[in-house]
This record gives structure tokens, sequence and C-alpha cells, in this order.
């Protein structure tokens, strides 16, 4: 029975490791090997529920939390105008999310079946496999005159985000194998990765990447090496000089125009919609803060926008989501919503730092920063990965390791 414990164990994790490795080629295929490996920890933990216990805490508790709180929230408001609408954003991304708080349990609690070192080299493989295929298919969609790289997800933001969570992933990986090598190559992805980015025209990973990237080597090394700064301020201007014509100045002649174009009450651009959208969504939290549907957001949005018409291009996203992961929740979810995201980072961000979680720190960090100016949350590519991700590095946590040791 014990090898049939650790088969399914080892098989669940293989299934994860695959659909992170499909993330941004194949959207289907990480679907199918997500909901696999699901089924498989299921399996798993049915099997073994009397060795489960509630403690130490584990990251699962705040996912399962967001999920229930997403389904709570449909069948509140939705529910009466919709049904079961299995197309629902917020329908997927609560299934999603509750049963990936299993998936995440799974792993966690049961990581002994796999040596870590061994782990590490998995782990490696399957960030690096992903890696090299979403940057070929990047490369590939950009000789072919797409304007925005955004590979199999089709959305140029959420592939740009996704694709640099997945991308410090990967040099978290070759941190691990404490190799020369290793650290000269994650030096190479950094320069490589930044590139794609400059690809997809996504202001918010362009202007945070290098910073994140900074922040992982700061934070899983715990001290400044002098070579490592130099060589991360030769990466940073390697970049400029490459990519500063033909992608970082148009952005920030963009960002200039669009700034000033919202100051003189036209709205209709990028930046300035999303300015109209923060606006109109604080605004609707604090008129409704137990919540309320998408479709009542909407009229009241309407009836706001008739009285502040330089706001009015928000309405044109009110049937979708407001770009903003806290502006969301406090438009539809109220002060319940807010609070329950606070405890979902803070949960995670505190594990990490309590057990010197590197890659769990920084996957959490980039989630909520570019949660600041999109929804990653409900997004379909971005939630699977996101979960995948976290139940991966419960793995990798340096003080757990040193105790078993």
């Amino acid at each position: 029975m014990e090898k049939v414990r650790k088969n399914i164990y080892h098989l669940t994790l293989l299934m994860t490791f695959i659909s992170v490795a499909f993330v941004l080629v194949s959207s289907g295929k990480q679907r199918e090997f997500f909901y696999i490996a699901i089924y498989l920890s299921i399996i798993g933990l049915i099997i073994e529920y009397k060795k489960l216990t509630s403690r130490p805490f584990s990251i699962a508790i705040p996912i399962l939390l967001i999920g229930i709180l997403n389904l709570g929230w449909y069948f509140m408001y939705e529910y009466q105008n919709e049904g079961i609408n299995v197309f629902s954003d917020y329908i997927g991304s609560s299934k999603k999310l509750i049963l990936g708080s299993l998936l995440v349990l799974y792993i966690d609690r049961f990581k002994s079946y796999i040596p870590t070192e061994k782990f590490k080299v998995y782990f490696l493989i399957a960030t690096g496999t992903g890696l090299l295929m979403a940057t070929v298919y990047g490369f590939w969609q950009s000789s072919q005159g797409v304007i925005r790289v955004e590979m199999a997800t089709n959305r140029a933001t959420i592939s740009a985000y996704v694709y640099s969570a997945l991308s410090l992933a990967f040099i978290y990986g070759l941190y691990l194998q404490k190799k020369r090598g290793a650290y000269i190559l994650a030096a190479a992805i950094i320069l490589i990765s930044y590139v794609i980015i400059l690809m997809t025209g996504t202001r918010a990973a362009m202007g945070i990447f290098i910073i994140l990237a900074f922040v992982l080597t700061l934070y899983h090394f715990k001290k400044i090496h002098i070579k490592s700064c130099i060589t991360l301020l030769v990466i940073t201007a390697a970049i400029i000089t490459i990519g500063y014509k033909p992608y970082i100045a148009p952005k920030l002649k963009q960002t200039t125009i669009e700034i000033a174009d919202f100051n003189k009450g036209n709205d209709n651009t990028s930046l300035g919609a999303r300015f109209s959208m923060w606006i109109v969504g604080v605004e609707n939290g604090l008129s409704h803060p137990l919540g309320q549907s998408i479709e009542s957001r909407k009229q009241w949005s309407a009836g706001y926008t008739e009285k502040h018409p330089h706001l009015k291009t928000a309405m044109q996203y009110m049937d979708i989501h407001l770009h903003n992961e806290f502006i969301e929740k406090y438009s539809l979810q109220g002060i319940l919503g807010v609070i329950l995201l606070l405890f979902f980072y803070g949960g995670l961000l505190s594990s990490a730092i309590k057990n010197s979680n590197s890659l769990l720190f920084i996957t959490t960090l980039s989630l909520f920063i570019y949660g600041f100016t999109d929804v990653l949350l409900i997004s379909s590519e971005a939630v699977i990965f996101y979960i995948t991700l976290f139940a991966l590095s419960t793995h990798l946590s340096q003080r757990e390791k040193t105790i078993i040791t």
C-alpha cells in the first residue's frame, strides 16, 4: 500500500509539472493536466486521510477561502439572474481555486514521498521546458508580425504576467543548483525574458520584472553580492540599450500622452480607461459595502458616469472587470471581499517569510503587484498557473527542510 501511495503522489507531481510547462503554449493541455493532478490528489487525500492534521498552517486555506468567496458571491448576487452559468469567470475561478486548494494541500502535506534534491531537478526541468517553449513561441509570433506577443493565452497582458512569473521560477531553480554556470545562465535568462516581455507591450511587466528579479536574488541569497549587483546593472543597461528605441521609448511617450489626455477630460485611452474604472469601482464599493451583482454595478455606474462624463469609458468594462484585483473585489464583493483578499496575500506572504520560501514569496509578490493593473484571479490560465506554482513551492521551504534534516 505504501508503494501505491508514493506512486499516486509522484504521478500527481508529474501532472502538475506538465501543466506548468504547457501554460503559455497550450491552454487546453495546461487545464487537462491540472485537473488530472487534482483528481489524483483527491484520491491521495482519501487514502491518506488518517495522516491529515490541521497543523502546520497550509497555504491551501487562503486559496480555498477566495474560491468559497467567489462561489458564495455568485449564488448570492448572480444566480437569481443567470442561474448556473458555466461560462462565468467567477464560477470558473471558484471551481479552480477550491479544487486547486486540495492539490496544494496534498502536495504540501505528503512531500516526504520525494527527496528534496530530486524534486529540485524535476522542478528545474519543468519550468525550464515551459520557459523555453514559451520563449520560442514568443519569438516566432514576433517574426510573424504580431505587434504584441500573446502566446497561447491570446491576451498579451496575461501572457506577460505569467511569463515573468515562470521566468522567475526557473531562475530560482537555477539558483538552487549553487553552481557558477547556473548563475551565469540565470543572468542570460533575465535578459532574454525581458526581451519577450518587451514584445508583449505590457507596461506593468516591463516596469516590474527586473525589480522582481533583483528582489528574488536578494531574498534568496540574504545578502548583497557586489558581483551580482554589477551583473544586474550590466543586464539592465543591456536591456535599455536593446529595447529603448523599439519598445520602451514608445511606451513612455504613450504613457505621458495618456496621462495628459486624462487630465484634460479624455479617458478614451488605455491608461485613461483604467483610471476611470478605478475611480468608478471605488465609488461602487463605497455605495455597496456588502456587495452587488455585475448588472447592479453596471446600472449604478451608468448613473454615476452620467454625472461625471469624463469617466464614461469605464462603462465599456463593467461587464468584464476593472483591471485591479482589490477594486474589482470591492466593487462587487464589498468589504468582505477586500478583507479575504488581504488575508489571501497576507497568508501566502507570511508563510513564505516564516519558512524562508523564496519561490512562494516572489510568486505571491508578482501576483500581488500585477493585481494592481489587472484581475488575474479570474483568468483561467493565470489561476491554474499560480495554483500549481504555489503547490510546488511547498517543497522548497528552507526552514522546514532544515528541521527535517
